[in-house]
């Protein structure tokens, strides 16, 4: 990946993965690619809030090691990596209302 690609979209496709994947016997492996999804979706529309962010970080840091299967770590771990090195590109869907990234690109 490099600058050509959105880090917020990316880790959307990458959790919607997990969503997939998931047996549905570890609800948290649902919750957090849900939850990414619907961010977003909201962040765009104008409903995303700086402090969505932490609460997704939470969420993520709460499911780490406490479910059955390993597609609920799996799941979380890039949620918390991906807010902490792309950080500025989230915050920038909040402030914005649009992708860091242009469309034609």
């Amino acid at each position: 990946m490099d600058e050509t690609r959105c880090m917020v979209r990316s880790l959307e496709r990458l959790s919607y993965f997990y969503f997939e994947e998931s047996c549905g016997s570890a609800r948290p492996a649902a919750r957090v690619p849900a939850g990414c999804t619907a961010w977003r979706t909201g962040s765009e529309n104008g409903q995303g809030r700086p402090e969505d962010l932490d609460l997704l970080d939470s969420v993520a840091a709460n499911i780490i090691g406490r479910t059955i299967c390993a597609l609920g770590d799996a799941a979380a771990l890039p949620v918390r990596s991906f807010l902490k090195n792309f950080h500025s590109e989230f915050e920038h869907h909040i402030e914005h209302r649009r992708c860091l990234v242009p469309d034609y690109v």
